[in-house]
Order: C-alpha cells, then structure tokens, then sequence
C-alpha cells in the first residue's frame, strides 16, 4: 500500500474536487499521472477517463440524492457528449504528443480564463 501512496493522493485530490465543482477529473488528473506517475500523455488521458466515469457517478449519485440534479439538460447534453467522446476517443490516436499537451493546455487556460472573467 506504501508503494501507491501517490496513486491514492491524486485520487483523493481528484475526488474532491469532482464532488466539489463537478469537474477536475481531466484538468488535475491527466497532469498529475503524467508529472508524478510517469504515465505516457496518451495513457493518462485515456485513463483519466475512466477515473472521471467512477468519480461522476459516485458525486452524480449524491447530487441527484440532493436534489440538484436535472434531467432534461444531462439528457440533451450527454447525447451531444457521447457523440464528442467517440470523435475524440478516435482522435486521440492520431493526434501527436506535442499537439495534445499544447491543445489540452489551452483548453485549461481558457477554462481558468473564463472562470475568473
């Protein structure tokens, strides 16, 4: 267990961050597998997502329990997801490393951006 203390220190980060915005899944989790676990860019996003998938419904279960849940807008905005999902899930083979880490960094800057503005 010594051995993944690392593992487990960016899940509980992840985690908390999920159930607290809904979000931080991609944005700290890709990076941090990469930095202190060395996983390849391709792995960690890849592999982010299934992290992202278990953290989601764990908080989507407790949203829903609270009821700050809407039906309508997960239904209409997961359809437009999975299609998107299956777009990128393809892409990302064929995109090279360096066009990923520069594509996916600014996609967090602009989200940060927008989030102060």
């Amino acid at each position: 267990m010594k051995k993944y203390w690392k593992h487990i220190v960016i899940g509980l980060i992840c985690g908390f961050l999920n159930g607290l915005f809904g979000a931080g899944g991609g944005s700290v989790v890709v990076p941090a597998m990469e930095k202190f676990l060395g996983v390849d860019e391709k792995k960690s996003h890849a592999t982010a997502i299934g992290i992202i998938l278990l953290m989601s419904l764990v908080s989507s279960w407790l949203y829903i329990k609270n009821g700050f849940f809407d039906l309508k807008l997960w239904a209409l905005v997961t359809a437009g997801g999975a299609a998107g999902g299956i777009v990128g899930a393809y892409a990302l083979d064929k995109i090279p490393k360096k066009w990923l880490k520069i594509t996916f960094g600014a996609v967090i800057t602009v989200t940060a951006a927008k989030m102060i503005i």
